[in-house]
């Protein structure tokens, strides 16, 4: 690089870490062997798998979601051999395997960057030999009425479900699962989410879940690897058959609220998912009491107020969607299709991570609590140093001056840490929480029929190709 390059990367230190970051977590050669493993029917011609992921990241990063915006610009600056059409039509055949087989690669191998201390929530003791993982669904709504059957069509669009699941203590996405029908149930999707994590962990999980999963099917699935354990919440429906070895107990938790244990079954006698559990319930005046089922019955190992402190760990999956969706545009969906929507999903999950390995090394920095770190507030900035790099910079020179020198995990956090020392700013601290609002009573509008609501996108597409077969044959 010449000398207004090296110094223009130099004054871009944010830049420089998030490019160099995501050439580690997925380099073309990586990307390469994901697409040959997950591809299905989907092949590559002019336009590579890893030309594709490159352009995405630059839309959701540079561009704020926009996939018109980030086409364009690869096509003046000669870096699309294609026409624009024709990268809209490669994002609608990506499988959901493939995008769910791209987030899992990368969160393994950006795993190896973090600090050893990178933690933002403090694990019960008790629980330390367990590696807590939160898992919930998501939707992907807001999909684009592009396509001609969506045309016309009254209320939103859903784009596809997704299960996730959230490594509590790092807080990294490690995989999801994903379905086109952003209507279909998540306990079906569990399954394949539980064997993707086993893939990637093997140390002892506790299984962090909602209501919705507290039923018979899904704990007998969470704990069926030995040494694997479940913590949900248990939904009124669920009876409990008490032990009659074993009365139960209550005490009074540090709030002065009332907290009871119970022992017993779940599940009839000949059933083969009955199961042995134990049911934690706080009562909580004035709102619904919160009831968790765990096969972690050892009051003794496990106090019930360890239990109640690790359950609230699991909002910290609602807050990773919020701020994927807020910040890093997945509330701008590129594609039409639910497959576009989902591979979308994917990167945006992959950045998330990325900026929370930057986030943990400007925390240390700034001799600052992780959790006092503001995600969104240092995402402006790299936005900022990415589009400068963009507009001023050569990006296939800077991406081989960043790809020279030594590659292992233990150098590149060496760099991380070298590059990022100076770049804590005190803007990068989160605001204070908002004082919680007294619930209104909002009166109810009656919307008109055919108004309103949510319809999925896969479902009407579906419909569409039938009624055209059918019209063909006619």
């Amino acid at each position: 690089m010449d000398g207004f390059q090296t110094e223009l990367l130099r004054r871009l230190p944010l830049a420089q870490a998030v490019l160099r970051g995501f050439g580690f977590m997925l380099d073309p050669a990586t990307l390469g062997e994901i697409f040959q493993r997950h591809r299905g029917r989907c092949y590559e011609d002019i336009l590579r798998f890893d030309q594709l992921v490159y352009l995405i990241r630059d839309a959701l990063t540079v561009h704020h979601g926009s996939g018109h915006r980030a086409f364009t610009a690869a096509q003046a600056n000669g870096q699309l051999p294609v026409a624009e059409q024709s990268v809209y039509g490669k994002l609608a055949r990506i499988p959901e395997a493939l995008s769910g087989a791209l987030l899992a690669a990368g969160a393994t191998r950006l795993q190896r960057l973090l600090p050893i201390e990178a933690s933002a929530v403090t694990i019960p003791p008790t629980l330390a030999g367990l590696k807590l993982i939160a898992f919930d669904g998501k939707k992907l709504k807001n999909a684009a009425k592009r396509l001609k059957p969506l045309r016309g069509v009254p209320g939103k669009l859903l784009g596809g479900k997704l299960l996730v699941a959230l490594d509590v203590a790092r807080g990294l996405v490690l995989a999801m699962n994903a379905d086109p029908d952003g209507e279909r149930n998540d306990v079906p999707l569990v399954p394949e989410l539980v064997a993707q994590v086993h893939e990637l962990e093997c140390a002892p999980i506790l299984w962090l879940g909602d209501r919705q999963f507290g039923n018979l099917e899904v704990p007998a699935l969470l704990g069926a690897r030995p040494g694997d354990h479940f913590l949900v919440r248990c939904p009124k429906s669920l009876t409990l058959r008490a032990d009659p070895q074993r009365a139960a107990e209550r005490s009074v938790d540090a709030d002065g609220r009332t907290v009871r244990q119970e022992w017993g079954w779940i599940g009839a006698v000949r059933d083969a998912r009955r199961r042995y559990v134990r049911r934690v319930t706080l009562e909580r005046p004035g709102e619904d009491a919160v009831i968790l089922l765990s096969d972690l019955t050892e009051e003794g190992n496990y106090p019930a107020e360890d239990l109640l402190a690790a359950y609230r760990l699991r909002w910290g999956i609602e807050r990773v969607f919020q701020e994927v969706t807020e910040v890093f545009s997945l509330q701008t969906l590129i594609g039409a299709t639910p497959r576009a929507m989902v591979f979308q999903a994917a990167l945006c999950f992959l950045l998330y991570n990325l900026i929370q390995v930057v986030r943990a090394y400007l925390a240390a920095d700034g001799d600052r609590p992780l959790e006092q770190v503001s995600s969104e507030k240092l995402f402006w900035d790299v936005r900022d140093q990415l589009t400068s790099w963009t507009n001023l910079g050569e990006p296939e020179v800077a991406l081989c001056a960043l790809a020279v020198g030594d590659t292992t995990p233990a150098a590149l956090k060496r760099w991380l840490q070298k590059t990022l020392r100076g770049c804590w700013r005190d803007r990068y601290v989160k605001a204070p929480p908002k004082r919680k609002k007294l619930p209104t009573t909002a009166k109810r509008v009656k919307v008109p029929r055919g108004h309103g609501g949510h319809s999925s996108t896969w479902r009407i597409l579906q419909a569409a190709k039938v009624n055209t077969r059918r019209g063909q044959r006619s």
